[in-house]
Parts: structure tokens; sequence; C-alpha cells
């Protein structure tokens, strides 16, 4: 059954196979380059500590690396982004939908195989060369990316989209969800076309409110500074919700105008910030953020609700062929 399911799906992974050489080579040249151009001008401390006045990382030695690569790793990132909707599309949706589309399901339905190992082969044998493609890909850009340390992407935080969207089971858990759904909606739809379009649309939907959600998925830490004028957000977290309290501790709900007088905007010169604002009753600062060191935790229970959406959708699919005549 592998064997004849395996010449079925011999165009998609020919083409699959040809994406991943052609990838892989470019991805491996483009890494040397950036990396003899980070040897040739000797950044590779700046790698290391980042934009600094001291240790020649200045931001015109830096300014320049970042105008040659930093695009060009960032088209990288949005091509690993991009590959598991590739999948969905052109390997979930027709996986099912094309066979009963054009009627040939029914040969097959009438051997001796049962259909759901018929089902079970199909998806074996289009999606696991998929995923090795999808995770080979994925660390071969962020090799690349790490080469560029802290004056790459990586500078932005792990929360930054396409940062987070290429690392950890983020790659395959948006590859396995992208699948099932295509083959879910062709085998329900009978048509690839449609179910195409449904795999886009939902897709890219999903993957926004999940990312605009993404703060919200584990929960925040409190952090307060005595100073109220004085902020004390780690670089890379994702700030939940901040403001200032008051002398109980409480909330104060709204603070702007006391921010204003202590500003620029105010009637007279400040010279000590700290005291204006507490004598505006802003007696401290505070932040809920999601540190840095939570993004394994971000990644896991992102992972947990695309990866149960998935196992939903192949057991969906069971059902769809099953009913089919």
């Amino acid at each position: 059954m592998i064997r004849v399911v395996w010449r079925q799906q011999r165009a998609q992974l020919i083409t699959l196979l040809a994406v991943f050489v052609v990838g892989a080579a470019a991805l491996l040249a483009v890494r040397a380059s950036m990396v003899s151009y980070l040897d040739g001008h000797a950044l590779g401390n700046c790698v290391a500590i980042g934009i600094r006045a001291d240790g020649g990382c200045g931001n015109d030695v830096v300014q320049s690396f970042q105008d040659t690569w930093f695009d060009r790793m960032k088209i990288g990132q949005l091509f690993v982004l991009a590959l598991p909707v590739l999948v969905g599309l052109f390997g979930g949706a027709p996986l099912f939908a094309r066979e009963l589309e054009q009627g040939t399901h029914v040969l097959a339905f009438t051997q001796s195989v049962s259909r759901i190992r018929w089902m079970s082969s199909k998806i074996a044998v289009a999606a696991a060369p998929a995923l090795v493609v999808v995770v080979a890909l994925q660390l071969l850009v962020e090799w690349w990316v790490g080469a560029a340390g802290k004056i790459g992407p990586l500078a932005s935080g792990p929360y930054f989209y396409a940062t987070f969207g290429t690392s950890g089971l983020a790659p395959v858990a948006y590859t396995l969800f992208a699948f099932s759904l295509g083959m879910f909606v062709g085998a329900a739809s009978r048509r690839t076309l449609v179910a195409m379009t449904v795999t886009l649309a939902v897709t890219v939907v999903l993957r926004y409110a999940l990312s605009s959600l993404q703060k919200f998925l584990v929960p925040a830490q409190r952090i307060v500074s005595d100073d109220p004028s004085v902020s004390k957000v780690e670089p890379g977290s994702l700030t939940v919700f901040g403001g200032y309290l008051d002398a109980n501790g409480t909330v104060v709900p709204n603070a702007t105008n006391a921010v204003m007088n202590c500003g620029s905007k105010g009637d007279a010169p400040v010279t000590d910030t700290a005291t204006c604002y507490r004598d505006h009753g802003l007696v401290k600062w505070f932040a809920d953020v999601v540190p840095a060191e939570a993004a394994g935790t971000v990644h896991l229970v992102e992972a947990a609700i695309y990866l149960g959406l998935a196992v939903v959708l192949v057991l969906a699919t069971g059902w769809a062929v099953r009913r089919q005549a």
C-alpha cells in the first residue's frame, strides 16, 4: 500500500526534495557570506555584546552590517514561516480532495485494504517528508540567524514574530495543523480549490489571533520599581499591562495627567521627577510582563493548542473519508 501511495505522491515528493535542496544550498551560501563579512569587519565581539559605545560596536559600525544583512535574515525567517502554509495548501488540501473530486477513490475502496489504512498510508507518505524538510530548513535558518547574535533579529527578543515563529516547536506545530486542516476540508468538501482557500484563510487568521494573544498564554509576572519615574522591564520581555501604584499598592486608574504635569509639558520645570510623581499619588511604577526566559513555556502552550486542533482534524478526516460513497 505504501508503494502505491508513494507513486501517487511522487510529484509532490520530488517538488519537496527540490525545495529542500535549493533552500539548503542558498542558506548555507548566504550564511558563509555573512560570517565572512563579520570576520572581515571584526564584528565578532559585537555579535556577543550587541550595540554598545565601547568595544568598537557603536551604532555606525553595526548599522552598516544591519543595512546589508538584517532584511536578508528576516526573509529567511519569513520563508520558514510560510512553509507550513505551503505544506497545507499543496500537501494537505489535495491529499484526499483530488481523488474524491476525480472519483479515483472508488478503486481504492474496492480493494481489500480498509479505508482507514488507505487514509493512514496517504497521510504518512505525505506528512512525514514535509515535516523533515520543514525542520531541516528551520534549523538552517536558526543557525544562520544565530551567527549574527545580538546584532541580528535575535536582538529584538524571543517574542519578535519572525523569531518566535521560526524557533522551538512552532514550525512543526504550524505544519501539522495546516496539513491536517487542508486534508480535512478536502475530504469533507471533495473540492481541491475549496480546501486550499479555506486552509489559507483559517491558518492565517488563527496564526494572527494566537500571535495577538501570545502574552496571555502564560501567567504574567509583576515587576515593581520603588522609583515611579524608572521602568525596569528587561529587554525582550512582553508587557501585558503597566502603570502606577498608590501608597496602598492599588493601581492608579488614570495617571496620564500626573505624568504630564511632571514632564516637559508641565507649567514649570521639574528637577526631581520621582518626587513629583509621588506628590501626585504615583508612589511606585509597575508592569506585568512575560519574561524572555518564559519563551519556551509559551512555545509549549501554543504548540499544544495547534497539535490538539490537528488531532481533532485528523479524527474528523477519518470520519469524512469513511462516509464517502
